[in-house]
């Protein structure tokens, strides 16, 4: 139609339209049509055509853009011809062989010579008419992505590949296929397609067979084993690049350099037919596109290209045509990481040498961060999970790896190799799998245990990839985002193959394990130079994390934390954990100090968790690595600074403290060491951290090691020492509250009783520290404890409190020491620093600290054990049981107690209930008293001692208190006595007070009576006589008090005897001087206990010490005799003692000891009741003068001193003819004395008596006479002749004549009337009855007529017995004589008789004739005694009868 075509170039310049249809006629030509312009030529070879069009379309691309007719030409004639010469290409299929492949046409066959150029013109098309042509070249692209069906010839597809390769150098290029097809909702994916024609032309090349080009599959095979058996493996050799995979060998041939494409086969313009490919050709080529896509599509994301430098502005197309570049970048993305992933991936695996894998594992990094920087998660993990992959062993199970779907596009091919028996796992002499490692494989929570897998190898090229690995993160970290879980983890698997383990120390390096024993990898000498390498990249990564932005820093924290946790959930079954992420987390906390508190909680929590672990290692590394966190942290220069900033130390010491809650002894352990290092280190940044440092301190458990609580201790007192002026005010209450648990802890007792002693020296510093303690606490009242009722209190006191409450506490520990020192130091803190407090604490200081104590140590002294303690220790007796260790106790806080209510006393008295406090404390000591220790009761008695002691001032108010006093003293008295005296018998160990004791009690009343004496009632009084008399009861029993008792001679009174006399004295004064109704009482008692002389108390007879009983209890008696004596002396003029019957009582009470006389338990108690009762007659006779009518008038006197006076003759009679023998050890001295107080009672009755008998009633001189009658003529008992005749009994006799002769002088002296003339001169008295002695004892009136009439009627009957008796003893015993003594007792006799009847003879008118007739009734008796034989019987005799002569005769 040269019509038309003239019409198309109709408007065009003369020289353009020549153009316009030369080159119109051209494309006729070729297409073998008739040519329109050119005339003459009817055909052009198609070759020949094709280079032509080709050279022009290169050379002039401006014109056809230029010009509107030559685009449409291009549009319609050259397109359509490309795509018809195309079509034998597409149709034929070079992989089917058979008949029907050379049955086809000839035209039908795809000609080498044609494809070669026509692919070269749709270069040239595409490179330069793209955008005059977008849909033409989608048709093209596509025809070309189907050259490389696996069915096509080789050629073609090396062709087609080349040209690929030629246009994916070009990013611009690939940014306009991208805009104008993959980025079109109707438009085909060119680019996406290109991308995956190329993976899948990889992926068949080693997975499938080609048996159409047997040729070069031949040599290949035929090469690939001699290469494999000819290779050596090792160091140092170089292998040549290529491809390996499931027994198919590819060399690589073309060297890549990025952004250069050369074309062998599209240049190769000369050859009709194929030439021979080069085995690998293609793979390499594939290769090379690959890596340029990745190159082109990193270029056009980092650098915007520019459109119009090679395509000149097309007039037609509109701007709001455009896509936007980021979403072309994106889309270029997403369109080619699958195909990319997929050919990467395989190629990776089978490259046979390093260069060829960096490359690879660059441009998958590369891609990733790509990725990555444009936010598409799943391209960027797949990649990032692809070359994760290919670090680790071949079926290595790990579910991170499988978890991104997208993965599954990877591993298809690979994994189907690896799983391929003919693949390479079969044929372990791969040369491209240098082993330089063989390890365990870190277990995972995805395998059960069970499933252990067997050993894991690595090789160089794993170790390649894992440099990859460390490069991406270390680059790209910012992007990686939650891929930093993929990546984490394989490096922790790839760690744990290769033996790296952290050290402690070393901040969270990886090491290479020294010994075999830490790790089971092996490792070749190949690979040991690199581990270093591989640990300072690992350390380097995580240093550089200080460059992360605070969002991937999280995310790299919680990767750590996700990857720990797994760790932890395996060490549970008690496989070795990975240790490589807490290590890490350490090492990451490490370099971002800076901004440590972003991620502060979250690694804490976890490092926390960590240090829970039952499993060891696990445990020690987390504790390591919060402990070197928190140090690190406390020591890094914070800004604003750490002490200006509490917030901050409450954060970074938080874990810390959380440490405590963690049972563990090894955690414990670490975690003091940090408090340690924190100590040395950091003490003066810490303000507000002190009382979080004091906590950790003393978060003490029963089951920590001693060793664990000496640190701990030695970091408390390195606080409580050193740096307390640092501490703020606040925590003072916890330091002393820790100090105290020390105090407290059992594990060991040195450091409960050194921290004992650290509360002493908190009271120091609060003394030392008053006034900044007064003034600053106050700003933060809440720190101390709230004691309930005093919400008053000051701070300052509150925190004495504190301090006092806690010692209090510690008094009851279980160990004695650590009690005693505690209470040591309660008592003397309060006696020290108690002036310190206000009036009113004092009340608190009493009522929640000291009672409670006392209350508390009585309860556990009750429940106290009193079995042997088991120990091998030697313990003293005194303490070898629980209760006896209590009992010390006891003592301990009952006397200081009672010394704070002493010295404070002042105090004390101000407060409101200080008579409660006093009352509630002498019941503690009532109580304590009767403890059966004699330790405790000892030490109440002292406390009681002490309080009445101090009470020296004395006043109205203070009257109820003592009176309180008094009532306890008598308690305590009565209920200590009680005793059970058939119990004391029968129990081998009677319990009773010890002497001590009751001397003590007894001591205490003489101090207390002074303040009661002034309401002192006789009830009090009959109180006080049961006490003492009850004390002086109680029988000794142990040898254990003989030298508490036995201190003075043996002469000397008891201690206890001594007080209760005291007691008695001081009574005695006070009613002398005050209170005379009490003297009655007090008689009473001196009698009561004058007692003792002869009667001794039931138990008494008990004691098993010698000498005491009844020895000391009689001397006893005799003092209250003597004393007894001296009262009546003071006393017996006043009115209330003559009226009551207190002579008669006296008289009553020495009546018992003059009765036993020499049966007395000592020779000195009836001397002294003689003494006694002389002196209490005198006393009384003294009252009564001759003159005083007085005495007889009155009737009731009268009336009762007849009943004293019976008792009297009685007490007389049955002294002085006692039935009791002298003792056979008396001398004749002693026996001597003894006769003179006979005499001196005589005496007394003669002067006393017997001279005023009218003062006295008739039958007390009636008994008189017969005492006296009975005395003076001494007859031997008949029985004592028949037991011995000579024993002692001449000397017995003779010294009784003294006796009898004073009683018979008497006798006679009251029988002689007037002045008489002795009988005779040579009477042997020695001249006693001489005149002048009778005129002045001569009785006037009725006193004498009474005297004589009773003497001597008394006389004669004494004489008849005693003639009678004789006469009768000698007819017995003739022939042989009576004993001296009883001859000379008749001699004397029988001169008394001569001298009474001349004397009777003188006053005959007086005497009655009763008298005359027993007078005259001797005689006989007096014949009969004619008979004896005695010369000096005769003699008397004589001159009795001779006296008789007168009264032979009637009288005048």
């Amino acid at each position: 139609a040269p019509p038309l075509t003239k019409g198309g170039a109709a408007d065009l310049p003369p020289m353009v339209a020549d153009a316009y249809l030369l080159f119109q006629d051209l494309i006729q030509l070729v297409n073998a049509d008739q040519p329109l312009w050119l005339q003459g030529i009817v055909e052009m070879t198609r070759t020949f055509g094709l280079e032509l069009s080709e050279s022009l379309l290169n050379n002039y691309s401006h014109v056809f853009y230029k010009y509107q007719p030559f685009r449409l030409l291009l549009k319609e004639k050259v397109c359509s011809l490309v795509i018809k010469l195309f079509s034998p290409n597409i149709k034929y299929r070079g992989g089917t062989g058979g008949p029907s492949g050379q049955q086809a046409a000839a035209f039908d066959k795809p000609y080498y010579h044609i494809s070669l150029r026509l692919l070269r013109v749709v270069s040239v098309l595409v490179e330069k008419y793209y955008r005059l042509l977008v849909t033409e070249c989608e048709i093209f692209l596509s025809l070309i992505v189907k050259f490389l069906d696996p069915d096509k010839p080789g050629w073609q597809r090396s062709l087609a590949l080349e040209l690929i390769h030629r246009m994916v150098v070009q990013p611009r290029l690939l940014t306009e296929f991208c805009r104008w097809y993959d980025c079109r909702t109707h438009a085909t994916n060119i680019f996406q397609d290109m991308v995956n024609s190329l993976g899948a032309y990889v992926q068949n090349v080693f997975v499938t067979s080609q048996p159409a080009e047997p040729q070069p599959q031949h040599t290949a095979s035929a090469g690939t084993p001699s290469l494999i058996a000819g290779l050596p493996v090792g160091p140092g050799i170089s292998v040549q690049p290529g491809f390996y995979y499931r027994g198919v060998y590819k060399p690589l041939l073309v060297s890549w350099i990025g952004g250069t494409a050369k074309c062998t086969y599209l240049d190769m313009t000369d050859r009709q037919e194929p030439p021979p490919l080069q085995d690998g050709y293609g793979v390499s080529l594939a290769f090379s596109c690959l890596l340029d896509v990745i190159r082109s599509v990193s270029l056009i994301i980092d650098h915007n290209v520019p459109n119009n430098d090679r395509f000149p502005p097309v007039p037609e197309t509109s701007e709001d045509d455009e896509v936007k570049i980021e979403a072309v970048r994106v889309q270029l993305l997403e369109s080619s990481w699958c195909g990319l992933l997929s050919a990467l991936a395989l190629l990776l695996d089978a490259s046979t040498e390093d260069s060829t894998a960096e490359n690879i594992l660059k441009s998958m990094q590369l891609f990733s961060s790509l990725a990555a920087r444009l936010g598409l998660c799943k391209q960027r993990d797949s990649f990032i999970t692809a070359v994760c992959k290919a670090s680790l062993p071949p079926h290595y199970t790990l579910s991170v790896l499988k978890a991104t779907p997208s993965t599954q596009l990877v591993s298809g091919a690979s994994s189907q190799g690896a799983n391929d028996s003919e693949g390479g796992t079969s044929w372990d002499g791969d040369y491209r799998h240098q082993v330089v490692a063989v390890g365990t494989p870190l277990p995972t929570a995805s395998l059960p245990p069970s499933a252990q897998q067997g050993p894991v190898m690595l090789t160089a090229k794993n170790l390649q990839c894992m440099r990859a690995i460390l490069s991406i993160a270390h680059c790209h970290g910012d992007l990686l985002g939650p891929a930093w879980h993929i990546v984490l983890t394989t490096l922790q698997h790839l760690v744990w193959i290769l033996g790296l383990k952290p050290t402690a120390g070393q901040g969270g390096h990886l090491k290479v394990a020294k010994s075999s024993s830490e790790t089971n990898a092996v490792i070749t000498t190949a690979v040991m130079a690199d581990l270093p390498v591989l640990a300072t990249m690992l350390s380097n990564l995580f240093e550089s994390s200080s460059n992360l932005s605070e969002d991937s820093l999280h995310h790299l924290v919680d990767a750590l934390i996700v990857i720990s946790g797994e760790s932890l959930q395996l060490a549970y079954n008690n496989r070795e954990p990975s240790l490589f992420a807490v290590a890490k987390l350490l090492e990451t906390g490490d370099v971002n100090m800076g901004r440590i508190e972003t991620v502060w909680v979250k690694i804490t929590c976890h490092l926390l968790e960590a240090c829970s672990h039952p499993h060891a290692k696990m445990r020690e590394w987390g504790g390591e690595a919060l402990c070197n966190l928190i140090q690190a942290a406390l020591k890094y220069h914070h800004q604003p600074p750490l002490n200006t900033n509490p917030k901050m130390q409450t954060l970074l010491l938080g874990p810390l403290v959380e440490l405590s809650a963690i049972p563990h002894p090894d955690v414990r352990g670490r975690q003091l060491e940090c408090v340690m290092h924190i100590l040395h280190s950091s003490a003066e940044v810490l303000t507000q951290g002190w009382p979080l440092v004091i906590t950790v301190i003393g978060a003490l458990r029963p089951q920590h090691s001693e060793a664990l609580v000496r640190t701990a201790f030695q970091a408390l007192q390195l606080v409580l020492t050193d740096f307390l002026p640092l501490t703020p005010h606040h925590s003072l209450p916890l330091a002393v509250d820790t100090a105290a648990k020390f105090g407290s802890q059992t594990q060991d007792l040195n450091i409960s009783l050194t921290a004992v002693g650290l509360l002493w020296n908190l009271s120091d510093y609060f003394y030392q520290h008053q006034d900044q303690l007064k003034n600053a606490i106050i700003a933060e009242p809440k720190i101390l404890p709230d004691l309930p009722g005093y919400k008053e209190m000051c701070v300052f006191d509150k925190l004495w409190m504190c301090l006092f409450s806690r010692l209090g506490d510690l008094c009851l520990d279980s160990r004695p020491a650590t009690r005693k020192s505690a209470g040591q130091t309660l008592f003397s803190t309060i006696a020290a620093h108690g002036s310190l407090l206000q009036t009113q604490t004092w009340q608190a200081v009493l009522w929640q600290v000291l009672f409670p104590l006392l209350d508390k140590v009585s309860i556990e002294s009750g429940l106290a054990s009193t079995e042997k303690a088991g120990d091998n220790l030697l313990i003293h007796h005194s303490r070898n049981t629980e209760q006896k260790q209590w009992s010390e106790t006891q003592v301990l806080t009952i006397s200081g107690v009672a010394r704070v209510f002493v010295t404070k006393r002042i105090l004390l008295t101000a407060l409101g209930d200080f008579h409660k406090a006093w009352r509630l404390l002498l019941e503690h000591i009532e109580k304590l008293s009767l403890s059966t220790t004699q330790e405790v009761s000892l030490a109440a008695l002292r406390s009681f001692h002490e309080m009445v002691v101090s009470g020296e001032e004395t006043g109205e108010a203070d009257s109820s208190r003592w009176a309180t006093a008094w009532k306890s003293w008598l308690s305590i008295g009565k209920r200590s006595t009680v005793l059970d005296i058939k119990l004391l018998q029968s129990s081998p160990a009677p319990a009773v007070p010890s002497q001590a004791f009751l001397t003590s009690l007894a001591h205490i009343f003489p101090l207390l009576f002074p303040h009661i004496k002034a309401s002192f009632t006789n009830e009090d009084l009959d109180n006080l006589s049961t006490v003492v008399y009850a004390l002086v009861n109680i029988p000794v029993l142990t040898d254990a008090e003989l030298g508490y008792i036995l201190s003075g001679q043996d002469d000397s009174l008891l201690p206890l005897h001594i007080s209760c006399y005291k007691c008695i004295n001081v009574l005695e004064s006070h009613a002398l001087s005050n209170n005379q109704h009490l003297l009655p009482g007090i008689f009473r008692l001196y009698e009561r206990l004058s007692q003792f002389v002869h009667t001794w108390p039931e138990g008494a007879n008990l004691c098993q010490v010698k000498g005491l009983y009844p020895a000391k209890f009689v001397l006893f008696g005799e003092k209250m005799l003597l004393s007894l004596g001296r009262l009546y002396e003071k006393t017996h003029n006043l009115e209330i003692v003559s009226k009551s019957s207190v002579l008669l009582d006296i008289v009553n009470t020495v009546r018992v000891p003059l009765k036993n006389k020499y049966s007395c338990a000592k020779q000195s108690s009836w001397r002294i009741a003689k003494e006694v009762l002389v002196s209490v007659i005198a006393t009384s006779l003294g009252d009564c003068k001759p003159s005083d009518k007085a005495c007889k008038t009155k009737e009731a006197g009268k009336l009762e001193d007849t009943e004293v006076w019976t008792v009297v003759s009685e007490t007389l009679d049955s002294f002085l003819f006692s039935d009791s023998k002298p003792p056979q050890d008396r001398t004749a001295e002693q026996l001597c004395e003894d006769e003179l107080i006979d005499c001196d009672i005589i005496e007394f009755l003669k002067d006393k008596v017997l001279s005023q008998p009218s003062l006295f009633p008739h039958e007390f001189l009636l008994s008189i006479m017969v005492i006296l009658n009975k005395g003076s003529i001494h007859s031997a008992s008949q029985s004592s002749f028949n037991s011995d005749l000579n024993q002692n009994l001449d000397l017995y006799m003779t010294i009784r004549e003294d006796f009898a002769r004073i009683c018979f002088e008497t006798l006679l002296q009251f029988s002689l009337l007037d002045d008489s003339e002795q009988v005779n001169g040579n009477l042997e008295y020695n001249g006693i009855l001489r005149k002048d002695d009778f005129g002045k004892m001569i009785l006037k009136g009725e006193d004498e007529k009474i005297t004589n009439k009773l003497a001597v009627t008394s006389l004669l009957y004494r004489f008849k017995e005693v003639l009678k008796k004789y006469v009768e003893d000698e007819a017995l015993h003739a022939p042989v004589p009576l004993p001296v003594h009883r001859v000379s007792e008749m001699s004397f006799v029988l001169k008394a008789i001569a001298t009474l009847i001349s004397s009777l003879k003188k006053s005959a008118g007086e005497v009655d004739r009763r008298t005359w007739v027993q007078l005259i009734d001797l005689y006989p008796d007096l014949v009969s005694a004619t008979a004896s034989t005695a010369p000096s019987v005769a003699s008397s005799l004589k001159q009795a009868l001779l006296q008789y002569g007168d009264l032979l005769q009637p009288p005048k």
